[in-house]
C-alpha cells in the first residue's frame, strides 16, 4: 500500500471559531457593506449594523451624505416598526440623523405610510427613547411642505401638545416645539394648530421660562411665530387674555434669563404691529417696564428694547400710549447717545410721533432739529438707516411745526440739508427723494419758502431734474410746482433754463413723469416761457404725439396753458382762437404755415420780401409818451407781454393805421366802460383786459358786431376805385408792402386790400379791445371767418338795452366780412355755410392732416 503524500492534520481551530457578531467602526470604505447587512435577517447582526451606521453618522455630515448616496434610507425604514425594541431605537436614530440633509425627507415623505408608522410611534409607544427619535423625525420631515401635509393627515396635533406638556424629556419637549413651529411656517396647515383642542397659551408660556436654553428658544419662536398671525383673531384675542406679555416682561427682568432677552424682545416688537395688540402693552404696564428696562440694560440690549418702542409709534394706539408716558422725549434723548445703533430707531422715533400733533409741539421745543441735523452732516454715520432716519424726522417736523421749519432754514441747517443734493456721488437715491420731500414740506409757510425763492436754489432742482430716478424726478416736479405760486419763481425758472429741462424729460415715456412734468408747464408757463417752448419743439411735439395726449391727463391742460400764453400758436396748430382766446400786441400769422411753427424772433431775423407774408398786430408807439394822445382815458401804459418786448422797432414799422382804427372804435363806441360791466379797469390801451373781469355785456354787442365788420371791410377794400380784392389783387398788393418795407413781416394796419384771412384777422384784433366776444377760424391759407358771441335780446324789447351773464355767451353768429359785410349769420345757416365752407373740412393748421375725412350728409 502506498504511503500517503502527506499526513491528515487535524482542525484544531474549529472548536476556537466564535460564530457571533461582534460590533464594529464603520469607514467610508465598507458603508457599502454596512448598509446591505441591513437585509440580513438576524436581529443582532441588525442591532449591531444599525448603531454602527448611528456612531458613523454622527462622525460627520459627509457620513451622512455617503449613506444616503448609498440609498440607507431605504434599508432603514423597513425597522423603523421591527419587533425588537433597540432594532427600533437605533432604525429610528438613524432615520433622524439622515433626515437632516437637504433631501433626505424627500425620500421618506414618497411613501405617505412612512410618516404615518412614525407619527403612530409618538401616539402609541411610551419608551422613552423612541419618543425622542421618532419626534426628532417627525421635526425633520415637517420641514418640508409635504410633511406638514401628511403630519395633519395623520391626525396627531393633540398628541404632539400633550408630549410637549407632560412629557419628562426635555428633548421630546423640544422636537414637539419645533414641529409645531415648522407646522405654523406652513400658509396651509398653520390654522390647524390653533385650532387644536390641547392648544393652550398656558403650557406654552410656561416652556418659556423652562431651565433648558433650546427650549426655551423654541418656545419663544413659536409664540412669536402664533402673534404674528395678526389676522387670527381667536390667538390674539387669547393671547391677549393670557398673562403672556406679563411673562415676557418678567423674563426681561431676570437676569437668569438674560440669554433670551434678545429674542423677548423680538417676540414684543412683532406683537406691538397692529393698533390692539399697542393699546394692551400700554394698558399691562408694559410700556412702563420697557422704559425702566432701557435704563438698566446692558448696551447691547438696549437697541432692541427701543426697536419694540419705535414699532409701537407706527400705529396710533401706540402713540398715544408713547406721548402718555413720554417716551416721545426719551427718543429725543437718544439722538444725542454715543451709541450709534440707538440713532436709527430713535429718529424714527421721532419721525412718527410727529403724526401725533402734541407730541410734535413738545419735541419741538427741544433742540431736536439741530440733533438731527447734527446726525445728517456726520459723513461717518451710515445712510442706511441712521441718517436717512433722521431725515425722514426731519421732513416730518416740518410737514405741520412751522417752528420746525424756521429752524430748519436757518443758514447753517439748511445748509446741511441742501447738501444732501449737492454731494450726489456719496448720497443714496432714497435720501435724496427723502430731502426733495422736506422741500415740499416746506413750502407750506411763508418764511421756509421764501428762503427758497433764489436762483441758486432754482438751480439745484433743475440739476435734480435731470437725473435719472423717476420718482425723484416726479417729487422735484411737485417742489418746483409749490415754488411757481410766486411770479419772481417763473422768472426764475426761465432764467434757468427750466423749460429746455423739462422739454428733455417730456420726451420719457413714462406716464406718471409726463404728468408731473405737464402739471410744472401749467404753473409755470409764462408768455416768455410759452416763447421758449415754441421755440425748443416742445409744442409741436406735444400736439403731434397723439398716444400721449390719450394716456396721460394732463397733457392737454399744460398745452392749453401755453396756448392761453402764445394765441399765435393756438391758431397755428388748432385753427381757432374762441371767444376767450385774446391776442395781445405781438400777434403774428403765416400766409402759409409752417411746421414746426416759428417764434417771432426766428421770423425777424429771416425777414426776406421773397418769403410769405407774416401779419402782426403791432398797437404799440415807439415812443410811450405818445399813448396820451390817443386815449381818451389816459392811463399809465406799462407793457404786459413778453411778445411786446420781443416786437423790436428797427425791424418793424410804426402800424400808425392800426392805433387809428382803434381809436375810431371808441369814438363810435365810446368807452368800454360804459358798454361793459367790469370792476378796477387801469390796463394798457391796446391790451385785451376788458373782458377778463366782464360780469355782463349788453344787449347793444349785436349792432356793434355789425358796424365793426363793416367798418373792415371798408378799410380793406382795396386802394382803387373798382375796390377789388380778389386773390391776385390782395397777393400783388401783399407783395408791393414787402417790397417796400424789405421784409415779409406786416403790420395789419399796413394791409389795405384783403382777402377773408387778412380782414378776420383784423375784426378779431380790434374785436378784443373793443371788448367783444369773437372767435377767428381759419380753414385754409387764404380762408377764415369770425363768430361772435351776441346775446338775443326778446323781440318785444328790442328797443330796451338789457344785461345779460358774460360767462354764459357761446358763439352764435358767423361775420360776414366778404360777400355782404356788416351781415350776422347764425351759425348753421345755408348763408353761414357759404362762408365757413363743407363742415367736414380741415382746419389749416401746422400739424398733421387727419387720416380720415369724417364727412357730413
Amino acid at each position: 500500500m502506498a504511503k500517503p503524500l502527506q499526513k491528515d492534520r487535524e482542525n484544531r481551530s474549529a472548536d476556537k471559531k466564535d460564530l457571533t457578531f461582534h460590533p464594529y467602526n464603520i469607514t467610508p470604505e465598507t458603508a457599502k457593506t454596512a448598509v446591505l447587512l441591513l437585509e440580513s435577517p438576524e436581529p443582532e447582526i441588525l442591532c449591531q449594523t444599525l448603531r454602527a451606521i448611528t456612531k458613523f453618522s454622527a462622525q460627520d455630515m459627509l457620513n451622512r451624505q455617503l449613506l444616503f448616496d448609498l440609498n440607507a434610507i431605504r434599508y432603514i425604514l423597513p425597522h423603523i416598526d421591527h419587533a425588537e425594541l433597540n432594532i427600533r431605537r437605533f432604525a429610528l436614530k438613524a432615520l433622524a440623523q439622515l433626515c437632516q440633509l437637504p433631501h433626505a425627507p424627500e425620500v421618506v415623505l414618497d411613501n405617505p405610510q412612512n410618516l404615518r408608522k412614525i407619527a403612530l410611534m409618538l401616539v402609541k409607544v411610551e419608551d422613552i427613547f423612541v419618543l425622542e427619535f421618532a419626534s426628532l423625525v417627525l421635526c425633520e420631515l415637517t420641514r418640508e411642505p409635504l410633511g406638514c401635509d401628511q403630519l395633519v393627515s395623520a391626525n396627531i396635533l393633540n398628541t404632539l401638545f400633550n408630549r410637549m406638556k407632560n412629557s419628562s424629556d426635555p428633548d421630546v419637549q423640544n422636537n414637539c416645539l419645533q414641529t409645531l413651529s415648522n407646522l405654523l411656517a406652513d400658509p396651509v396647515c398653520a390654522s390647524e394648530v390653533t385650532k387644536s383642542n390641547q392648544f393652550s397659551w398656558v403650557s406654552l408660556l410656561a416652556l418659556m421660562q423652562s431651565e433648558y436654553l433650546a427650549i426655551q428658544h423654541a418656545a419663544l419662536r413659536t409664540v412669536d411665530q402664533l402673534i404674528r398671525r395678526y389676522k387670527d383673531y381667536a390667538v390674539q384675542k387669547t393671547f391677549r387674555a393670557s398673562t403672556g406679555v406679563l411673562d415676557l416682561c418678567d423674563i426681561l427682568e431676570s437676569y437668569e434669563f438674560r440669554d433670551v432677552h434678545t429674542e423677548v424682545l423680538g417676540v414684543l416688537r412683532d406683537y406691538a404691529e397692529t393698533e390692539e395688540n399697542a393699546a394692551h402693552l400700554y394698558q399691562s404696564g408694559c410700556v412702563l417696564r420697557l422704559l425702566a428696562y432701557l435704563d438698566m440694560a446692558l448696551p447691547a440690549m438696549k437697541p432692541h428694547c427701543l426697536a419694540v418702542l419705535t414699532k409701537m409709534s407706527f400705529t396710533a394706539n401706540g402713540r398715544d400710549a408713547l406721548y402718555q408716558t413720554g417716551t416721545d422725549l426719551v427718543f429725543c434723548s437718544q439722538l444725542l447717545s454715543t451709541n450709534a445703533d440707538l440713532l436709527a430707531d430713535a429718529a424714527m422715533g421721532v419721525a412718527n410721533m410727529t403724526k401725533l400733533l402734541p407730541a410734535a409741539v413738545r419735541m419741538s421745543d427741544t433742540n431736536i432739529i439741530e440733533a438731527l441735523c447734527g446726525i445728517l452732516a456726520d459723513d461717518g454715520a451710515p445712510w442706511f438707516f441712521v441718517r436717512i432716519n433722521s431725515l425722514r424726522a426731519l421732513a416730518e417736523l416740518c410737514r405741520i411745526i412751522p417752528k420746525a421749519a424756521y429752524r430748519l432754514v436757518e443758514p447753517s441747517t439748511f445748509t446741511t440739508l441742501r447738501n444732501i443734493n449737492k454731494k450726489v456721488a456719496d448720497t443714496p437715491i432714497e435720501a435724496q427723494r427723502v430731502a426733495v420731500q422736506c422741500y415740499i414740506n416746506l413750502q407750506s409757510y411763508h418764511v421756509s419758502l421764501a428762503a427758497m425763492l433764489n436762483a441758486d436754489f432754482m438751480q439745484e432742482l433743475l440739476n435734480i431734474l435731470q437725473r435719472i430716478d423717476i420718482k425723484l424726478k416726479m417729487m422735484t416736479c411737485t417742489a418746483l410746482c409749490g415754488l411757481m405760486a410766486e411770479d419772481v419763481s417763473k422768472e426764475l425758472f426761465t432764467a434757468r433754463k427750466g423749460e429746455e429741462v423739462v422739454s428733455n424729460n417730456l420726451l420719457i415715456e413714462h406716464v406718471g413723469l409726463r404728468t408731473a412734468l405737464c402739471e410744472l408747464i401749467t404753473g409755470s408757463v409764462t408768455d416768455e416761457g410759452a416763447d421758449v417752448y415754441l421755440d425748443l419743439g416742445t409744442v409741436h411735439y406735444m400736439v403731434e404725439n397723439k398716444q400721449a395726449r390719450y394716456a396721460v391727463g394732463a397733457w392737454e391742460p399744460a398745452l392749453e396753458a401755453i396756448f392761453q400764453q402764445h394765441p399765435s400758436a393756438k391758431l397755428a396748430y388748432t385753427g381757432r382762437l374762441d371767444i376767450n382766446d385774446k391776442t395781445r400786441d405781438g400777434f403774428y400769422v403765416q400766409k402759409r404755415l409752417s411746421s414746426p411753427f416759428p417764434t417771432l424772433r426766428a421770423l425777424l431775423e429771416v425777414a426776406d420780401p421773397s418769403r410769405d407774408p407774416v401779419f402782426v398786430c403791432s398797437f404799440q408807439p415807439p415812443d410811450a409818451e405818445s399813448i396820451s394822445a390817443v386815449d381818451l382815458r389816459t392811463p399809465k401804459y406799462s407793457p404786459t407781454s413778453r411778445s411786446d418786448r420781443s416786437l423790436s422797432p428797427g425791424r418793424l414799422l410804426d402800424d400808425k393805421n392800426l392805433r387809428h382804427y382803434l381809436l375810431r372804435l371808441r369814438i363810435w363806441f365810446g368807452d368800454p366802460s360804459k358798454s361793459l360791466h367790469y370792476l378796477e379797469i387801469e390796463d394798457a390801451h391796446y391790451e385785451v383786459r376788458y373782458r377778463d373781469k366782464c360780469a355782463e355785456v349788453s344787449s347793444t354787442l349785436k349792432q356793434k358786431a355789425a358796424l365793426l365788420a363793416e367798418y373792415v371791410a371798408e378799410v380793406m377794400s382795396g386802394l382803387t376805385q373798382e375796390r377789388d380784392c380778389s386773390l391776385p389783387s390782395v397777393h400783388l398788393h401783399l407783395a408791393d408792402i414787402m417790397m417796400e418795407m424789405r421784409s415779409n413781416m406786416i403790420g395789419l394796419g399796413f394791409v389795405k386790400c384783403g382777402g377773408a384771412l387778412e380782414r378776420a384777422l383784423l375784426y378779431k384784433v380790434l374785436a378784443d379791445r373793443a371788448g367783444m366776444p369773437c372767435a377767428l377760424v381759419r380753414a385754409c391759407s387764404a380762408r377764415a371767418w369770425c363768430e361772435v358771441a351776441v346775446p338775443e335780446p326778446d323781440p318785444e324789447e328790442s328797443d330796451v338795452e338789457q344785461n345779460y351773464p358774460a360767462g354764459l355767451l357761446r358763439a352764435n353768429y358767423v361775420v360776414d366780412l366778404t360777400q355782404y359785410p356788416g351781415r350776422l349769420l347764425p351759425i348753421g345757416g345755408v348763408d353761414a355755410k357759404l362762408i365757413c365752407g363743407p363742415a367736414c373740412d380741415a382746419l389749416y393748421t401746422a400739424r398733421s392732416p387727419p387720416d380720415i375725412c369724417k364727412c357730413t350728409k
